[in-house]
């Protein structure tokens, strides 16, 4: 029975409530299990075509936080179908977001885990691509479509026809990583995997070394590609790792710099006793204040580095950009200050 036409009411014990749209094989509804009262995702196929069971199966062999779960196979009027946990979220192919690299580098990590989650199970995706790496709200990456269409993002051997493997995996994760970076497919056909050479990335959109890592995974020859996903994991943690020492200096010195000008200050506040100039006084009062509300995470912390807590690359940046000039006028003023009462330094 159908739903005003739209959709049917029912599929199997599940009470179908609206249309997710289509698939590579398959129209994708959320619905209701009777049985428990969970929202689920149900996948219908067309009768007669085995895929939806296939990929459903093979899907279902990885039990990983990092891979959608499996949860019932039927049919329904001859039309196979498949029962999934019910994401809430986009596709990497879908996402229009411009996310910092950080956020990028975490969903390869994740999706690399995934991926070894189901080499270790014996299980090769075959089938990686934007399409098929879904990035839910709450920040979690899932797997989906195993044994499906790659396409533009399949590796030589398969778009031979060849059976694929992990490194089959590692070509095309390297390939939708590209396209995490660039926002463009790297190859525009599969027979363009065989033929061509990945286009470079450019800097502005990865580091060096992360471009090196996701070149060495395209490579047309499955040897000089990396042995295994962890291989390849292991190199875009590393690029991660250097960010985060780099950000650690960059708040390091923005930190020791807000320090600094507090110091300053606080000459600047004995001058202007000694000269008798209260007015000085006051004015350190307010850009103390100033200082303060500005970067409230260093004030927060005293003299304990760690107690800033996590802070936003992006605001360590800006932040250590202002203090400095914040730091340059206090001591200006306070070499000033230092000319008026006779210091020579």
């Amino acid at each position: 029975m159908n739903n005003n036409g739209s959709h049917p009411s029912r599929i199997g014990r599940y009470v179908v409530v609206e249309s997710l749209g289509d698939g590579d094989t398959s129209r994708v509804y959320a619905a209701v299990d009777q049985s428990i009262g969970r929202r689920v995702a149900v996948r219908v196929g067309t009768a007669g075509d085995p895929r939806v069971h296939q990929q459903a199966r093979l899907t279902g062999q990885v039990a990983h936080p990092n891979v959608v779960s499996v949860l019932d196979l039927g049919d329904e009027n001859g039309a196979p179908f498949a029962v999934m946990e019910l994401l809430e979220g986009v596709t990497l192919a879908e996402d229009s977001r411009v996310a910092p690299l950080d956020r990028r580098l975490d969903v390869m990590l994740q999706v690399c885990d995934g991926l070894q989650a189901a080499h270790a199970a014996g299980v090769t995706h075959g089938a990686v691509k934007p399409g098929h790496v879904f990035l839910q709200d709450d920040g979690v990456v899932k797997l989906l479509d195993f044994g499906g269409d790659s396409q533009a993002y399949a590796s030589p051997e398969q778009s031979r026809d060849l059976r694929a493997t992990e490194r089959s995996d590692v070509f095309s994760a390297g390939a939708t990583f590209h396209f995490l970076l660039t926002h463009r497919a790297p190859f525009e056909s599969r027979a363009a995997a065989i033929a061509d050479q990945p286009p470079a990335i450019r800097q502005a959109d990865a580091p060096e070394a992360l471009s090196r890592a996701l070149l060495k995974a395209m490579e047309k020859d499955p040897q000089r590609r990396h042995s295994s996903i962890n291989h390849l994991r292991a190199e875009i943690e590393q690029v991660r790792r250097g960010r985060q020492g780099d950000r650690q200096r960059v708040l390091i010195a923005a930190f020791d710099r807000y320090r600094d000008i507090e110091a300053l200050l606080a000459q600047r506040r004995a001058l202007g006793r000694r000269l008798s100039m209260p007015a000085i006084e006051r004015e350190c009062d307010t850009q103390l204040t100033r200082l303060a509300t500005r970067f409230p995470e260093f004030a927060r912390a005293g003299l304990d580095i760690n107690q800033v807590g996590d802070v936003d690359p992006a605001r360590a940046s800006e932040a250590l950009a202002e203090l400095q000039l914040f730091h340059n006028d206090v001591a200006a003023e306070v070499s000033v200050l230092r000319a008026a009462s006779g210091e020579r330094r």
